[in-house]
């Protein structure tokens, strides 16, 4: 009879066991009351070259560095196919929570699949670039302000001038934030009738040498332009060189005749152009202070397990810098060093909403 009660009691505690280990396996990903030590966070990174996202990995990894979480980050070096399957190698790297900036948010669904099957928290930029769109198993996304800046863009040119024609710049790589910036641009310019859209160049290469050629072939098939939207900084400074070097003005308070040209991001290398005289304005899309907010989420996801408090949805804004405000701009290199601060409320500094 005792025989029979030890032989019970052994397979009852083998029992307990295996129902802990069962519990445990559903929540993969995160370690209750664990240290933010204990948490790895993956990154899919879309393009390391361009300044804006690299910018943003910096921030990511500044705050992160602030709780203690480690990081791993993978560059798809803009194949959005490499994308999918960097976020499959995250997921083999034991990786407690995911943050992707997609290049195509439709291409990389079934990878995101496989992380929501993992049990891992997904956090994303830029997957909608409005509202209320699809959330794809994202814990939070926050989009940039590309929609307001758009607006804002068409506005400008149309205050600014009495007639123009005036074109655009976009980006080879059918990346979700760009082609809407870009597409809102030119549905806002029908609302002004002083305004003619006469074509837009697609940047190849991301960078100023990818721009200049392209708006050299603007200019030539449509010298009458008077101003030029850019979906990046580089791309707008190319534009300004093209114009420079056909021998044309640019605009400023002194020769409201010239070329308006206006970008996006407001890189260093944008900031130091309107500065200079070579570009009006740009936009702030606020890298650091999305890069924070993300891993501020992942803290009050996995830490402290406070997962109501986060919105599936943010926008954070991207405000107009230009010559009238571009002296008090805050670079983005010293705001790397704010977020190194845990009292730096990045959330509440970028305005977001």
């Amino acid at each position: 009879m005792r025989l029979k009660l030890m032989i019970l009691l052994i397979v009852s505690l083998l029992f307990i066991s295996a129902c802990g280990k069962t519990e445990s396996t559903k929540t993969a990903g995160t370690k209750a009351n664990g240290s933010a030590s204990d948490y790895k966070i993956g990154i899919s990174i879309p393009m390391e070259a361009n300044n804006s996202i690299k910018t943003w990995y910096k921030a990511i990894q500044a705050r992160a560095d602030v709780y203690g979480f480690k990081v791993m980050g993978i560059d798809a070096q803009g194949d959005a196919s490499k994308q999918s399957s960097d976020i499959n190698t995250l997921i083999g790297q034991d990786i407690d929570a995911l943050i992707v900036w997609p290049l195509d948010s439709k291409a990389i669904q079934p990878a995101l699949v496989r992380v929501a099957d993992k049990g891992i928290p997904a956090f994303g930029i830029d997957f909608n670039v409005q509202k209320g769109g699809d959330d794809f198993g994202l814990v939070n996304q926050i989009i940039a302000g590309r929609e307001s800046a758009a607006i804002t863009v068409a506005k400008l040119f149309a205050d600014s001038y009495s007639e123009a024609d005036v074109a655009g710049i976009g980006f080879a790589i059918p990346v979700p934030g760009n082609l809407f910036v870009m597409d809102k641009y030119k549905s806002e310019l029908k609302n002004y009738p002083n305004l003619n859209f006469v074509g837009q160049k697609d940047n190849p290469s991301d960078n100023i040498a990818g721009a200049e050629p392209l708006m050299k072939n603007l200019l030539t098939a449509n010298p009458t332009i008077k101003a030029v939207f850019a979906y990046n900084d580089e791309s707008a400074i190319g534009a300004s060189q093209a114009v420079s070097n056909a021998g044309g003005e640019l605009y400023s308070k002194d020769n409201k005749e010239g070329m308006m040209i206006v970008g996006f991001n407001a890189e260093a290398g944008g900031i130091q152009a309107i500065k200079n005289g070579k570009m009006y304005a740009t936009f702030n899309i606020n890298p650091v202070k999305s890069g924070a907010i993300q891993v501020d989420f992942i803290h009050d996801y996995l830490v402290e397990d406070s997962k109501d408090s986060i919105a599936k949805e943010i926008i954070v804004p991207s405000p107009i810098i230009d010559q009238s405000n571009v002296n008090e701009f805050i670079s983005w290199e010293e705001e790397l060093k704010l977020v190194k601060d845990l009292k730096f409320d990045a959330l509440k500094e970028s305005g977001a909403k």
